[in-house]
């Protein structure tokens, strides 16, 4: 697998990022910068963090959470972080708070299965 990075599907309307490596609050600024200088915000996003390595602390999901605040959720388009059938427990668990701190106003979903994820973004960005 490829060290982790994003690909913007702009045929798709997707955003997926998967690979191996470091997914930190430094790769999510990248990653949000980048979708944003695309225009791309609008676009489903498939976060494959199976082989990813998860590392942010309190003070990075407190600011993700101000980020997700600060932006529209209606205009940013729902995310699926898939975590495969069985992650790490602490995968999981920083996956949990992540999804916390974004809040409930954010179409965004966890997901073990990459095949129920992809059809949750096609049913998500065609519905209300």
């Amino acid at each position: 697998m490829a060290v982790l990075g994003w690909s913007i599907l702009k045929h798709e309307k997707l955003v997926v990022v998967s690979g191996l490596g470091v997914f930190d609050f430094p790769f999510l600024l990248s990653y949000l910068k980048a979708t944003q200088a695309a225009g791309a915000v609008g676009y489903c996003k498939l976060l494959d963090l199976r082989q990813a390595d998860i590392q942010l602390s309190g003070d990075d999901l407190q600011a993700i959470g101000t980020l997700s605040r600060n932006n529209d959720p209606a205009a940013s388009g729902p995310v699926a972080i898939l975590v495969g059938k069985n992650p790490p427990p602490l995968m999981l668990d920083m996956a949990i708070l992540l999804k916390q701190r974004v809040g409930t106003s954010r179409r965004f979903r966890l997901f073990t299965d990459e095949a129920e994820a992809r059809r949750w973004l096609a049913e998500t960005s065609t519905g209300p």
